[in-house]
């Protein structure tokens, strides 16, 4: 869940659940003339789109408050706060995609692993977190998995073309731009607050994005340029502009007393529909 401020007397909620579904919306508007659309399309959408899907297992009920009474933010640690719980429902989001689509569900295994472990060395934040035994136990699983799938696709007459160790990468790469900019969307209101300290920066962390076979990936910037509108550079996607919506729900910004006094102010909290627009320069 994201936590944050809305105005001076209440907070945004936003579910991860929901900005999964951001990242999908992404990744479906993903290619112009100057950026290839993902292949294999239907299970790189559908991976981005239920990523996070996870989190519903918490959502439905996220009664776990932070040291200080607020609502847990994702950024507030939930390894430390949920557990083994936070493992487990990056596992079954997994284990849920692979009956309908196996090539979604390997790049879901490798988005989870990498949360884990420095994304696969490449960034420094999130930190490797292998040290701790359940992390351990849980990244050997899910890369034992994600070779199993993996060796499968490549036997697949739907997806040997898109298995090789190339475009399996460039796809986990989509992942992370999928995923990175769907948080900065869904991480901060207005988009040019300055609230909020951890999350993607106006360079999406310096993630690469893919252009196409045969091209360098680049880096992509977003200059937040009003309260619900932001130039992307370059910009990436089949429609210019490109609006953005996801729900979220305001709640009393305040310390809780306990679980039930939140829960009470979450389940009645004020819906409201936030819609961001993308444009190129």
């Amino acid at each position: 869940m994201m936590s944050y401020p809305y105005d001076d007397g209440r907070l945004i909620l936003a579910l991860q659940i929901d900005h999964s579904r951001v990242a999908g919306y992404l990744a479906a508007h993903w290619g112009n003339k100057e950026f290839a659309k993902p292949e294999p399309y239907a299970s790189v959408v559908l991976a981005a789109q239920e990523h996070d899907s996870g989190w519903w297992e918490w959502e439905m009920c996220p009664s776990t408050l932070n040291d200080k009474g607020y609502p847990l933010d994702y950024h507030d640690g939930s390894l430390k706060y949920l557990g083994q719980l936070r493992l487990d429902f990056y596992k079954n989001a997994v284990d849920r995609v692979r009956q309908r689509d196996s090539y979604a569900a390997m790049l879901m295994a490798m988005h989870g692993v990498a949360l884990m472990n420095g994304g696969y060395g490449k960034y420094a934040y999130p930190p490797d977190r292998t040290s701790d035994p359940r992390v351990k136990a849980y990244v050997e699983h899910q890369e034992e998995l994600r070779l199993k799938l993996l060796d499968d696709l490549r036997k697949s007459d739907q997806f040997k073309a898109f298995s090789s160790e190339d475009q399996v990468w460039t796809n986990y790469e989509y992942m992370e731009v999928f995923d990175q900019l769907a948080q900065f969307l869904c991480n901060r209101y207005p988009l040019t607050s300055e609230a909020r300290k951890l999350g993607p920066t106006k360079t999406l962390n310096d993630v690469d994005v893919p252009v196409r076979p045969g091209m360098r990936p680049v880096k992509v910037s977003l200059d937040t340029i009003a309260a619900n509108r932001a130039l992307v550079k370059p910009y990436p996607f089949d429609l210019d502009p490109l609006s953005v919506s996801f729900s979220a729900r305001l709640i009393p910004n305040r310390a809780y007393k306990n679980p039930e006094d939140f829960l009470e102010e979450f389940y009645r909290a004020e819906r409201l529909t936030i819609t961001h627009t993308l444009a190129s320069a």
